[in-house]
């Protein structure tokens, strides 16, 4: 529940997080995740809140959102294709949707905004250089991901991973960057700036070049198990000990 989401977090907190970020399977189906956002935005030391939608909902909750404090967001942008991001969203979704919710969230201010773009050969490598042509310089942050392993549920092969090595170099060559240094120890992606200044772009090399070392995140799922890493089977469940009147210590 939204009140024990609140709980733990505070717990959390007091052993030294002081970033929270709300992400799925998709947040925004939950019906209460404005009351989420509302109780974890309340926590006193909370340096960041952040969510990570497929943004097919968030045109119509970006402003409550905001107005509850949730500091910024993440969308998932596959593609600008219709077929290609129907194909790579399981069949389901609309575009134009997401596009209508990132504005939304521009508006709400619920910045910096970046787009995740999960990049796998032979579905939409070759659109790359469109997805770019039409968000530089408008302020989103465009991140591109190697296509990776989720829990044998994806139906992964190496052959279909393009490299951020090779997205580089794509990128490059027609629009010049420059590397920038990471924003904080532990975070995930190599940064670049277009030498024009026409923004920046990220790449997150997580199978060429792992970072596990340098993670320091948990996950807690909707039922309350803790994970100390996405690909873990198993984990703590810790909503059984809430329910039955363990105390905060």
């Amino acid at each position: 529940t939204a009140g024990e989401l609140k709980r733990l977090a505070r717990l959390f907190m007091q052993l030294g997080v002081t970033k929270l970020r709300l992400t799925g399977g998709e947040p925004l189906l939950r019906r209460d995740i404005v009351e989420i956002v509302g109780k974890l935005s309340s926590l006193p030391g909370l340096e960041d809140l952040a969510l990570t939608t497929n943004g097919t909902l968030l045109a119509d909750k970006a402003k409550d959102l905001k107005a509850a404090g949730l500091r910024r967001v993440t969308v998932s942008v596959d593609s600008l294709d219709d077929d290609v991001f129907r194909e790579m969203s399981g069949g389901r979704g609309d575009i134009q949707n997401v596009l209508d919710g990132i504005s939304a969230a521009q508006s709400a201010g619920l910045s910096p905004i970046k787009l995740n773009v999960v990049v796998q050969k032979g579905k939409n490598d070759d659109t790359v250089l469109d997805l770019l042509d039409h968000f530089r310089g408008s302020g989103l942050i465009l991140r591109f991901i190697e296509y990776m392993d989720v829990g044998t549920l994806n139906g992964w092969r190496l052959d279909e991973v393009v490299s951020s090595k090779e997205l580089v170099e794509k990128i490059s060559a027609r629009w010049k960057l420059v590397p920038l240094e990471r924003n904080y120890r532990g975070d995930v992606a190599q940064r670049y700036a277009f030498e024009d200044g026409k923004g920046e772009s990220g790449f997150i090399s997580s199978v060429s070049e792992p970072f596990c070392g340098a993670c320091h995140r948990a996950r807690l799922s909707a039922d309350g198990t803790i994970y100390t890493c996405l690909f873990a089977s198993e984990g703590v469940n810790l909503r059984g000990p809430l329910r039955d009147g363990i105390s905060d210590a």
